[in-house]
């Protein structure tokens, strides 16, 4: 079998944007303080994202990798520093933001607006951050569905997700809760 360096740079891509997604989902990025997004998956995807300029067959393809890497590379800077800065999720920015900056605003931000308002219209329609099922060992420990209300209610919050389907949120607030709590 020949190697194929650019079916290299593709695939080993890939499974770096599916590690830095799998431990920002997991909670391991934020509960186990483990610094391997910053300090190995970023990295490694700057570095594949400059490989794949090299090998990219059309403009579209070269470009895709140029912008892939300086989106790595800005993400890594803003974590080594601190400063999280770079607005890799539009929802945490909100309406001021908008305000302030020229650009066209997200649907996701203009349907939690919506939300927002229908909340503040009739209160009722506020719900009570709970799974769609509870597992067995979470219906027998009432302990337990408390704090996971307050988990969920709280990831949903942080990642702009309340009023919106968890599909387009950047995590599933259920699936960090259940991680982070463990059950009796």
């Amino acid at each position: 079998m020949v190697f194929d360096d650019r079916k290299y740079t593709e695939d080993s891509a890939i499974k770096q944007l599916s590690l830095i997604e799998l431990h920002s989902k997991d909670g391991s990025a934020l509960d186990a303080g483990c610094g391997c997004i910053e300090g190995k998956h970023l990295f490694a995807l700057e570095g594949l994202s400059e490989e794949g300029v090299g090998f990219a067959m059309s403009q579209k393809e070269k470009d895709f990798y140029a912008k892939m890497g300086e989106f790595a590379r800005k993400a890594r800077k803003s974590i080594e520093e601190s400063s999280f800065e770079f607005p890799h999720n539009p929802v945490r920015l909100g309406p001021e933001y908008y305000m302030e900056h020229p650009i066209e605003m997200p649907e996701v931000v203009k349907r939690k607006l919506r939300w927002g308002e229908r909340i503040k219209e009739n209160p009722g329609l506020r719900r009570r951050y709970e799974p769609y099922g509870w597992t067995a060992c979470e219906k027998a420990h009432s302990n337990v569905k408390a704090k996971m209300r307050r988990c969920i209610r709280k990831v949903e919050q942080r990642e702009g997700c309340v009023g919106i389907p968890y599909t387009e949120c950047p995590v599933n607030p259920v699936a960090v809760c259940r991680a982070s709590i463990k059950c009796p």
